[in-house]
């Protein structure tokens, strides 16, 4: 039974990208390319099951193009006879509570091969796993969505009241007795596999979380690495964080990553989907191994690069230009530092502000730009001082259309606050701005 596990696809995302002919932007075509080339995958090695873990869109109410564009490729595998299993992510959530989320219209149209898990099968069906019938034979598939912390709270009154941190901490228990219930519910002769969008707090997770901190507004629950159950599922297919990440389990649990980086976050990544084979003839825990151990199989992905010089001259122009030159820019999307005034040598300095000032006024920046023409998109060629010690936002991201308190959240996670930090900090300008007049 071969199976394919992706998330984190982003249909929208255009930072740093050009107009095609198609109406669209480059970088939707680089994130279709990239869906493409599963699709297109998946029936030539005629898998048997798609399990996708969340994050279809980057919006959370797309447009009629972006769904468009992704119920095609669903359809294509439908078509196929593979099914498919779209779990719901936060970014699939809809802004209002009442609203349609952006995946469920494949239950309401009851398309052939496509399975929708989200928090509406729990209210109906109780903590019991899915089964997709595939060509080779039953898959059960345990899953978890995004949780939705309003509903939480709407349909459990006990967490009215709460502060944030008591209510995560409810949150989570409940997120844990969720996946123990379908753990237990598993008939454990069939294969069984745990679909689930969520934060795993764990070391390296919180050490490579990717871009996804900068996509995700304020702070949300997260699941310990031991509410994963070893031994119960035969593989834990992750979504939320773009990284591709083998959380090291007895039982196979990974991140796929997204298939295309979003940002400079992302750069130098490996991107693609995960592939694993499972032996229904085995026992439970042990049905995936040998040839079939989960594999990344790598899609066309757009490249990153950032082009770092800390140039020793007074005139920096011939050594960034260099520089470009050997980073090999076409079709790349590339942004480039210039550090100036270079180090003294003594510990703590770092550099000539003297220097800096010299090699600022005999930067050539058209000189630089024409070596960058090749490039798919320049994201900036910025200039650093020393003791420069302004808090940037990473490339790309604005606070556009965010509140006070979001944009806020995101100082704080550009300072590197650690999430408890942040969320006392939040909550304290919380209290001022009710306390206001």
């Amino acid at each position: 039974m071969r199976i394919i596990h992706f998330a984190d696809l982003h249909i929208g995302v255009e930072n740093y990208g050009r107009p095609t002919e198609k109406g669209w932007s480059s970088r939707m075509e680089d994130f279709l390319i990239a869906f493409d080339a599963l699709v297109d995958y998946a029936l030539a090695e005629e898998a048997d099951a798609v399990i996708f873990a969340g994050d279809a869109y980057k919006a959370r109410e797309p447009s009629q193009t972006h769904q468009r564009e992704f119920a095609r490729r669903i359809r294509r595998l439908s078509q196929a006879g593979i099914p498919s299993f779209l779990l719901v992510g936060n970014h699939d959530l809809p802004n209002a509570e009442g609203r349609a989320h952006a995946l469920e219209i494949y239950r309401t149209l009851d398309v052939p091969c496509v399975a929708v898990g989200d928090n509406a099968w729990f209210l109906q069906e109780g903590a019991r796993p899915y089964v997709l019938e595939t060509r080779a034979g039953p898959l059960q598939v345990a899953f978890l969505p995004w949780p939705q912390v309003s509903r939480f709270v709407a349909s459990n009154p006990e967490l009215d009241g709460m502060s944030i941190d008591q209510l995560h901490q409810a949150i989570e228990q409940k997120l844990t007795e969720h996946v123990q219930a379908q753990a237990a519910a598993l008939d454990p002769d069939t294969p069984a596999i745990l679909a689930a969008h969520v934060s795993i707090n764990d070391f390296l997770v919180r050490e490579n979380p990717g871009s996804e901190q900068w996509m995700t507004v304020g702070t949300a629950p997260t699941l310990l690495k031991s509410a994963l159950p070893d031994g119960v599922f035969d593989y834990i297919a992750l979504g939320h964080h773009h990284n591709n990440m083998d959380l090291q389990k007895q039982t196979p649990t990974w991140y796929s990553g997204s298939m295309q980086a979003v940002d400079f976050g992302e750069e130098g990544q490996a991107k693609g989907f995960m592939v694993l084979d499972i032996d229904p003839k085995k026992p439970a825990g042990s049905r995936v191994g040998g040839s079939g151990i989960p594999r990344l199989q790598a899609v066309p992905s757009r490249r990153f690069a950032t082009v770092t010089v800390r140039p020793k001259a007074d005139d920096p122009t011939p050594e960034v230009c260099e520089a470009i030159e050997k980073a090999a820019v076409a079709d790349a999307i590339v942004r480039v530092e210039v550090m100036l005034g270079k180090p003294r040598g003594a510990k703590g300095d770092d550099g000539d502000p003297q220097l800096a000032a010299v090699q600022e006024g005999k930067l050539r920046i058209p000189e630089v730009r024409r070596l960058l023409d090749p490039a798919h998109f320049v994201a900036g060629i910025r200039t650093v001082k020393p003791r420069d010690a302004r808090a940037i936002l990473p490339a790309g991201v604005t606070t556009e259309g965010l509140g006070p308190l979001d944009t806020l959240d995101l100082y704080f996670k550009a300072r590197q606050l650690d999430e408890k930090k942040r969320t006392q900090l939040r909550a304290a300008a919380e209290d001022i701005m009710r306390s206001a007049p």
